[in-house]
């Protein structure tokens, strides 16, 4: 019987390949993911336990006091405190920053954020000497007006020794210059480990510059003394570490900023995996159909296992051994496929300026065992149901011709109704906002609308693809291609639900999207009464390092035509000791004018510096009234009481609390987050753009752009991400049309005997190319209409859900893109049917009439 199935297997090996292309594109993703992640984190751990090898302690700050805005300093004394603990060899300080951003010679510019940009304070030539760092060139600096530059660092901003070089450093509110004295590698000749800049500093200048005063570090590194254990050297060290710190050993220390690269990396793993579920998914459907045909075509084959002898249990074995083949086959060339999309990533990244750590690909067990279980798994569960079918063919079959009708569909109906209706209360549950219950209820519902809709696809075949076939059927061939399409409604459906999913998921994408580049274009147009728009490019939360000195933008008020400026400082503060919330400081009757801000109650100009505005949100979530007071922590000065004079409406423009200017003084630094302009009727608004451009030139991380930019940079993240899920879908999308392709060409030898006799009563064969192709493009249109009308009914609920949470403003369907993806279904279809129809318009008209 093995060896029967094998036989067969290899005699339809044209038949299978299609559907085997199916799980090896879903594979790659499994396998690229894997090799991918663990490359990544293999050479930077690798990385970091080079950094770490000479250390045997490091004292650092705790994590608890790493998140205050004034993070706790070592003092010199400290040092000397360690350096006399039992078994310590030496002890160096640490003085060290991020945001360090050089500026480039030839166009003057800040070099773009992404790899990061260090800081770092050097002690002598004999302690670069002896470390992972050496003087490659020159030597390193001795006076407070040098610095010293990584190769890699002097390569992007054009500088050699004797230069000038102008460097940000955050918190400042200028960018000064100093004289490049030398060049340095890493141990190998390395000009970077990661495509980091670096610049050195004497060690008093880096502690002015990244603590404000100097003979303080941030942390320190230990060596230990032949013989001392890192374990070891650490009890001791504890019992001396100040207060906010903790010593933990070289090797946690390396664990430990491998960790956090970690949780980067699985974030990138489990999207891919995402990308590679769905693949599999429409994958599924395929092989399902794939088999379910096969099993049709092989009924008298069967049937005549079974009168021979073979069990029902050998021939539902036989299909998932020819199931199993074609998974460890298409799981092996997926593996293949997905090392080398890792390798690929990984030199295009180094190819774009982004120099990765030393190291190779890792493929581990993980990767090998999970591709092949992924793959072969799906693989076999796809086929299960066509193997029990194959199993029931009754033996009778074997001696004549016996037509199987089609089952009823009413089961099917029924089962994809309920799970449909399931689906739209879980959504409406969603939508109501049922607390902690929304996220569950979303994401259970999306998944259970899919499901049922692809179960109620083929009672929707008849009405639904037999009227667009209506549209495109014009004469006998067309007509005999619509009929063909409608006579077997579950193998249509199988064929288009497999291109619904993906589409699906494209036109949900693509409704979420168009509503955030709606809301963001309403929000500016509407709630920002601001010509030029100045804005601090910092994702996380503001730390107060970020920013530019608002007195540039009291020079920006002196601009002819310029009208009104607004500086807004921002920060993340306590209310009351409870969690962190925005709190801003600005000129409140500028801020009410520039923000469209509606008063509520009370006044929006109070005069006291003690006194506050908040959104009615927040008040009524705080239980505030006019008049409350409440608590907040300020990074300097401590806890500061106020007073609610004023309560606004809250915008995603004007939201949270917001202080006079002069409680500036109390946050973390005195460099403001935002900057408004606003210009009177006439005056030319790209040169007043440019002027204050001009302005903020010190400030790398701070863009000046005018509305219509503003709008455009703001939706360009979106675009940006629309276009990921675009490429990434497509293959999902790809994996469907192959779909198409193999159902063509199984019904092709299937109905072999059909065609001959069409061509023999005088059917041409532009007649045959045109009767294929309405099948192919009947199949596409219905399940491209499936899923852009499901897409498009989870999109707007999903967009629904993010407008009650206050995250979108408007809905909106992006109904071009739609209506494109429709037209392109149509193009795809009618491509897809290019090879199966000329393969049916090549069948020898004798031996089709004769063929078995």
């Amino acid at each position: 019987m093995l060896r029967a199935t094998l036989k067969s297997l290899l005699s339809r090996k044209l038949r299978l390949v299609l559907s085997g292309f199916a799980i090896i594109l879903g594979v790659m993703f499994v396998a690229s993911a894997f090799v991918l992640t663990d490359s990544l984190g293999g050479r930077f751990e690798q990385l970091f336990q080079t950094l770490n090898k000479d250390v045997a302690v490091q004292v650092q700050a705790t994590d608890e006091a790493q998140e205050e805005v004034t993070p706790p300093l070592l003092t010199e004394a400290d040092l000397d405190r360690l350096a006399a603990v039992d078994g310590v060899r030496s002890v160096a300080g640490d003085a060290s920053s991020e945001g360090i951003t050089p500026f480039r010679k030839d166009n003057g510019k800040a070099l773009p954020a992404g790899a990061p940009h260090l800081g770092i304070g050097l002690a002598d030539d004999d302690f670069v000497a002896d470390g992972l760092l050496h003087v490659a060139e020159g030597r390193a600096a001795q006076a407070d007006s040098e610095v010293t530059l990584t190769r890699y660092t002097a390569e992007q901003t054009g500088h050699q020794i004797g230069d000038r070089i102008k460097i940000y450093v955050p918190r400042s509110a200028t960018s000064p210059e100093w004289t490049v004295v030398g060049l340095l590698e890493y141990s190998g000749g390395r000009t970077s480990l990661g495509g980091e800049t670096m610049v050195g500093f004497t060690v008093p200048e880096a502690q002015r510059l990244f603590y404000g005063t100097t003979g303080v570090f941030g942390a320190a590194q230990l060596e230990a003394e032949p013989g001392v254990s890192q374990q070891t050297l650490k009890q001791r060290v504890a019992t001396v570490t100040p207060t906010g710190f903790e010593a933990i050993t070289g090797q946690e220390a390396a664990d430990e900023q491998a960790s956090q690269l970690k949780q980067l990396l699985t974030f990138v793993n489990w999207f891919f995996l995402g990308f590679a579920l769905i693949a599999l998914l429409v994958g599924m459907f395929l092989i399902f159909n794939t088999f379910n045909i096969i099993i049709a075509q092989r009924s008298r084959e069967l049937a005549l296992l079974r009168a021979l002898g073979a069990s029902w249990r050998q021939v539902t074995g036989s299909v998932l051994v020819e199931a199993l083949v074609v998974g460890v086959i298409a799981s092996t060339l997926g593996l293949g496929a997905g090392i080398a999309v890792a390798a690929g990533l990984q030199a295009l990244a180094s190819a774009a300026g982004f120099p990765l750590p030393e190291g190779g690909l890792t493929v581990s067990s993980t990767a090998i065992i999970a591709s092949y279980l992924v793959g072969v798994v799906m693989t076999v569960i796809a086929a299960l149901v066509p193997a029990v079918r194959a199993a029931g063919v009754p033996p009778i079959a074997a001696m004549r011709d016996v037509v199987r009708p089609d089952k009823s569909l009413r089961a099917l109906t029924i089962t994809g109704g309920v799970i449909t209706a399931i689906s739209i209360a879980l959504l409406s549950i969603g939508l109501v906002g049922v607390e902690g219950l929304t996220a569950v209820a979303l994401g259970g519902g999306v998944l259970l609308a899919v499901v049922g809709v692809a179960l109620l696809s083929p009672a929707l075949t008849r009405p639904v693809a037999g009227t667009i076939g209506l549209l495109v059927s014009w004469g006998a061939a067309t007509g005999i291609g619509r009929r063909n399409t409608l006579r077997n409604p579950r193998r249509t459906a199988v064929t288009a639900a497999a291109l619904m999913v993906g589409v699906t998921l494209v036109s949900a994408v693509s409704v979420i999207g168009a509503s955030l580049k709606a809301s963001v274009t309403d929000l500016v147009e509407n709630d920002l009464s601001a010509a030029v728009i100045v804005t601090t490019g910092v994702v996380a939360p503001p730390s107060g390092k970020e920013g530019f000195d608002p007195a540039r933008l009291e020079q920006a008020a002196r601009i002819p035509g310029v009208t009104q400026v607004l500086a807004t400082h921002l920060a993340v503060l306590p209310l009351d000791g409870n969690a962190n919330s925005y709190v801003q400081a600005a000129d409140l009757p500028t801020a009410r004018s520039l923000m469209s801000m509606e008063q509520v109650s009370g006044t929006l100009t109070p005069s006291g510096d003690n006194e506050a505005i908040v959104d009615d949100g927040t008040a009524e979530t705080n239980g505030w009234k006019l008049g409350s007071t409440f608590v907040v922590t300020m990074p300097v000065g401590g806890d500061r009481t106020y007073t609610i004079a004023g309560i606004y409406q809250r915008t995603a423009v004007a939201n949270g609390v917001i202080l006079p200017p002069s409680q500036v003084q109390y946050f973390a630094g005195p460099l403001a987050f935002q900057g408004l302009v606003q210009v009177s009727e006439g005056t030319d608004v790209a040169a007043v753009t440019r002027q204050v451009e001009q302005l903020m030139a010190d400030y790398p991380l701070v863009s000046v752009v005018d509305q219509a930019s503003f709008i455009k940079q703001q939706t360009s993240a979106v675009d940006q991400l629309l276009v990921i899920f675009y490429v990434l879908l497509a293959l999902a999308v790809l994996v469907a049309f192959l779909g198409i392709i193999n159902t063509l060409v199984l019904s092709i030898y299937e109905r072999t005997r059909e065609l001959g006799l069409l061509r023999a009563v005088g059917m041409g064969r532009p007649q045959i190319l045109a009767m294929v192709g309405v099948e192919s493009l009947l199949m596409a249109v219905f399940g491209c209409l499936l899923g852009v009308g499901l897409g498009v009914a989870l999109g707007v609920t999903v967009t629904e859900v993010l407008r009650n949470l206050d995250a979108i403003s408007i809905v909106a369907l992006p109904y071009l893109q739609l209506v494109g993806f429709l037209v392109a279904a149509a193009l795809a279809g009618v491509l897809a049917a290019a090879w199966p129809a000329w393969r049916a318009s090549r069948l020898n008209v004798l031996q089709a009439i004769s063929y078995e």
